[in-house]
């Protein structure tokens, strides 16, 4: 008797007990298992996927097992993000938009699920922000509560390209104030430094190292460069300014990269390979001229080396004409004395 008189209290009770903790429940929604962080367990196995990335530019790899985890724990909201991050960290343009549509066809799937529509809004993070802040703005204007929104706001109003310091603060609060000691990360994550593989290689062929071994670091180098401009170009986090310099800084390296295969071809004994590599690289330096790109004068002193360092002497002379040419049009008292000192080392060396 007594049970039964106080059962409906108690079931009462448990019920706005329940509401209090979780009022998405309430709303019929699917709120993550996760709200504040990944568990013990979760956690350790997420550094450990991310210790087990050997080569951060190769992405099958670095997402393998961040796919496992998201597999395994299908519903668990801190594993949906850190494979989302992976995917940032270890993508290039075509994987950053499958990302977008897989969340999008994923929201669409689970309209009911505030988790799968935050995720969809999150995968637009650094690709389309500002789409990405008005829809988690949304988001919370409805789900006051729902903490990793508060989270991805206030990240994203520390960075340096969207940055607000007020809205930064206030997100930030409201995140602290439901997840007290939990963790924010800069956005965007830092970028790797460029290769130093090229520097490297150069070093070896002025100690009249392997000439094989400096051509294939040369390359990963180049490769490992190639990549690093991958991470800045699809990202509204960086500049126009900025993204068109770090493409002129590779253009560069790979004028470096295909000077040390010139120099290593010929120590090789391998001319004809050198003689073709210099010739496509006479190609390049005439698209450089009729697209009036400012690296063409570099590209023509780079010749003037390797032809004069061939024993080439009527080509090198052919490009200090090309050089004198191209001052005519565009007058530079730097050049000018560059171009002298150039064309005296050359006739020089013919006596």
């Amino acid at each position: 008797m007594l049970s039964a008189t106080y059962s409906v209290p108690l079931t009462g009770i448990r019920t706005a007990f329940l509401i209090l903790l979780c009022p998405m429940w309430v709303l019929g929604q699917n709120p993550p298992r996760v709200a504040c962080g990944p568990s013990a367990e979760i956690r350790a196995q997420l550094e450990r996927a991310t210790l087990a990335v050997a080569s951060p530019s190769d992405f099958d790899q670095g997402i393998a097992p961040f796919l496992v985890l998201r597999n395994r724990y299908p519903h668990d909201l801190s594993v949906h993000e850190s494979y989302q991050d992976a995917v940032q960290r270890y993508g290039i343009e075509g994987h950053l938009r499958k990302l977008t549509e897989e969340y999008q066809v994923l929201s669409m799937q689970h309209p009911d699920d505030l988790m799968y529509r935050y995720l969809y809004a999150r995968s637009l993070i650094g690709r389309n922000t500002l789409s990405a802040i008005q829809q988690i703005t949304e988001l919370l204007s409805e789900h006051a509560d729902f903490a990793p929104a508060h989270r991805s706001l206030a990240e994203i109003y520390a960075s340096a390209t969207f940055h607000d310091a007020e809205k930064e603060h206030i997100e930030e609060d409201h995140f602290r104030a439901l997840c007290p000691g939990s963790a924010l990360q800069p956005r965007p994550t830092a970028l790797p430094n460029p290769s130093p593989l090229i520097d490297q290689a150069e070093h070896l062929l002025a100690e009249n190292d392997d000439p094989e071994r400096a051509a294939a670091m040369a390359l990963q180098g180049i490769r490992e460069d190639e990549w690093r401009l991958q991470r800045i170009r699809p990202f509204d986090w960086y500049s126009i300014d900025f993204k068109r310099q770090s493409q002129r800084e590779l253009q560069a390296k790979y004028w470096r990269v295909w000077s040390i295969q010139v120099r290593c071809d010929r120590r090789a004994g391998q001319p004809e390979k050198a003689a073709a590599m210099l010739s496509l690289m006479d190609q390049r330096a005439a698209l450089l001229r009729q697209d009036s790109d400012p690296a063409y004068w570099n590209a023509l002193v780079t010749l003037v080396f390797l032809y004069e360092e061939g024993n080439q002497k009527d080509s090198a002379l052919r490009k200090l004409d090309s050089m004198q040419q191209f001052l005519a049009q565009h007058p530079d008292p730097d050049h000018t004395a560059q171009l002298e000192s150039l064309r005296k080392s050359v006739e020089a060396n013919q006596r």
